[in-house]
């Protein structure tokens, strides 16, 4: 389908409310937002053929296709730039786009607002120098300062290329929880969507690994200089301390769990993580397309169904029993079947 220059001119009127409706929302709702900021551009295109008993269902494909579209039309409209940017970080490609976020705020969008998920990504990202140098910055002091800290050191996973640790499914809360080994301490991390970064009960564990830099509104921030995963070593993570965790109990956001490739099996009670953190595409498992929310993670559970929230009934029950993988660089979660 060809987008005409008159349904173009209609969504570059309209797209504003499209931008700023996405910002610190989930994804399901930026689907629901490309569709009324846009609706000649993409109608049609975008929504999908109407799901019995699902009304608010869209085609993944067709809105990436009209989005697209809508920006090869229109590619120095600020808010066109951006939600596709929006929409390229949700399904893995971050660094594409924080790419096309930047070069909205060059076409004229707000840098505030902008910065907001430029934030978000480029700490999915580990680029500090980035995150240091955002204008109008959204960081708090504390933010800014372990960023700047961070700048300057090498950071990332050393190690084997796989280990394969205990994971123990959980039901309600976290997707499950893992052994997280700090010195001489272990915690079980809990895998939370809604987190960045670890989050650790204080100092008292896996003393002298943890570099305070600095409180704000949420609690005492700083950086994990060492912590493993099996036979893997994270390096440089930023972390923030919750006197609320429960002694030995320790959170990892979805950031820090992606990065590995993870293979669950939940029946076995395992996890396999990669260094390199990629996996090739599973033979025989089926492709559960992924929304990123920074923070928060939606999947779709079936073709044509509405995203849903990871840890809500409907997406644990997507994966419960079966054998899956989180594939951040092809936004899917592949899930093999049932046993």
């Amino acid at each position: 389908m060809v987008i005409e220059a008159a349904s173009v001119r209609q969504c570059v009127v309209a797209a504003p409310r499209c931008f700023h409706w996405s910002l610190g929302l989930t994804l399901g709702v930026l689907l629901s937002a490309v569709v009324l900021a846009c609706p000649a551009a993409v109608r049609g295109q975008a929504a999908s053929r109407p799901v019995p008993g699902n009304p608010a269902a869209f085609d993944l494909d067709a809105t990436e296709r009209a989005l697209y579209d809508a920006s090869r039309k229109a590619p120095r409209h600020a808010p066109t730039r951006a939600a596709l940017g929006e929409w390229l970080a949700s399904r893995g490609q971050v660094k594409s786009g924080a790419v096309l976020l930047e070069e909205a705020r060059l076409f004229g969008g707000d840098a505030r607002t902008i910065g907001l998920r430029l934030a978000a990504y480029y700490a999915w990202l580990r680029d500090w120098p980035s995150l240091v140098a955002l204008p109008l910055s959204p960081l708090s002091a504390a933010e800014r300062a372990r960023a700047q800290a961070l700048v300057d050191r090498v950071g990332g996973v050393t190690g084997e290329d796989s280990t394969v640790v205990a994971f123990a499914p959980l039901e309600v809360g976290a997707l499950g929880r893992l052994p997280l080994v700090l010195g001489i301490d272990t915690l079980w991390g809990e895998v939370d969507p809604q987190e960045t970064g670890i989050v650790l009960p204080g100092l008292g564990r896996g003393a002298g690994l943890v570099e305070v830099t600095g409180e704000d509104q949420r609690g005492m921030l700083g950086i994990l200089r060492e912590g493993a995963l099996g036979a893997l070593t994270l390096r440089q993570v930023p972390v923030r301390l919750d006197a609320a965790l429960g002694v030995g109990r320790a959170r990892l956001g979805f950031d820090v769990f992606a990065q590995l490739a993870p293979t669950v099996d939940g029946r076995a009670g395992t996890a396999t993580l990669r260094r390199p953190g990629r996996t090739a595409a599973r033979a025989g498992a089926v492709a559960l397309p992924m929304l990123l929310g920074f923070p928060g993670v939606r999947l779709v559970p079936r073709p044509g169904d509405a995203p849903v929230v990871i840890t809500s009934p409907a997406g644990r029950a997507a994966l419960r029993g079966r054998v899956w993988t989180v594939d951040v660089r092809r936004g899917v979660i592949w899930a093999e079947p049932a046993r």
